[in-house]
Order: structure tokens, then sequence, then C-alpha cells
């Protein structure tokens, strides 16, 4: 006889007693057992108790396997629902803890950034402007634009102009 530790096996187990029982011992009137005297269907019916507690914790293992499947399916269905109502409540109560502690929440804690990261910032603002040749609205103002020396000469008309045209203003430089 092998013994295992699976409910499955040992309600078999206690079947295959059961059909033994009456198969076998069903004409005996009584037997010895331990201390006691029982007979064949004193035998079956504690056989029968174990089958039956056996089967009723297979039914509710079941049961309760698919009330957590259940469970679990319903709390990634509404997870989206409850996080924008969690956010909502912590929006309308951030500044009173007391009824955030109502609703199981706690108040988020500000990040505190640390003075390397904060440095690794203007630096890397002061590289991108620089890479973009990025300006402000006054550093844009102070741009002005300048002809170079050797390019003041007159420009020169047709001999019958039809009507005078006035001289071209000078470039401005490209917008970026």
């Amino acid at each position: 006889m092998t013994t295992s530790n699976k409910r499955s096996d040992a309600i078999a187990a206690d079947q295959a007693m059961i059909n033994g029982i009456d198969k076998f011992l069903a004409q005996i009137a009584s037997l010895p057992v331990g201390r006691q005297t029982m007979t064949p269907a004193d035998m079956v019916k504690v056989f029968q108790e174990r089958l039956d507690a056996g089967k009723a914790v297979q039914t509710a293992h079941a049961a309760h396997v698919a009330a957590v499947k259940a469970d679990r399916d319903l709390r990634v269905k509404t997870a989206a629902t409850v996080q924008s109502v969690r956010r909502i409540v912590l929006g309308m109560f951030a500044q009173t803890p007391d009824n955030l502690a109502i609703f199981g929440l706690t108040a988020p804690k500000v990040a505190k950034k640390k003075v390397v990261v904060k440095a690794t910032a203007v630096a890397k603002s002061k590289a991108t402007r620089t890479a973009r040749n990025t300006l402000g609205k006054k550093a844009k103002l102070a741009i002005k634009g300048t002809v170079p020396a050797g390019k003041t000469e007159p420009v020169q008309t047709p001999a019958t102009p039809a009507a005078t045209t006035p001289p071209a203003p000078p470039a401005a430089p490209a917008k970026p």
C-alpha cells in the first residue's frame, strides 16, 4: 500500500475500502477494530464520512479557485476606474490628510530633487540652447543686421528707367 498526500488519492483509497468491505466483509457480523467491535456497516459509515468530507473539500477548493479568479478579473477590469477615483480624491483632499485617511489614502510625498540633478538639468539646458542657437526675447532684440564694408555699392539702374524704384533695404539676418 502506497501513501499519497493528494486529496484525490485519499478519496479513491476510501472508496476502494468501501468497495472491499461491501464485497468481502458484508457477511461477517462484527469485527474487532482497535479497542472496539464494529459491524461492516459501521466501517462503511466511517469511510463514507471521510469520502464525503474529502469531496466537500474538493468542491470548496474549486469554488475558492473560481472566486479568486473572478476577483482578479474584476480587479484588472476596474483598475483604471479605481486609479482615476483615487487621483480625484487625492486632488480634492490633498491639503487635508484627515479626510484622505477616511478614504484609506495618504498625501503623496513631494519629490525633492538633489543638487546634482538640478545642476545637471541646468547644464543640459544651456548645452541645448547653444547647440540649437536659441535666444531669449532680449537677446533677439539686441541683434541688429549689419552690411559688410565691401557691399555698399549703389545698385545700377537701367539706361531708360520707366519708373524710379527705391533702393532695396539691407538684408535682415536669417531667423532661426
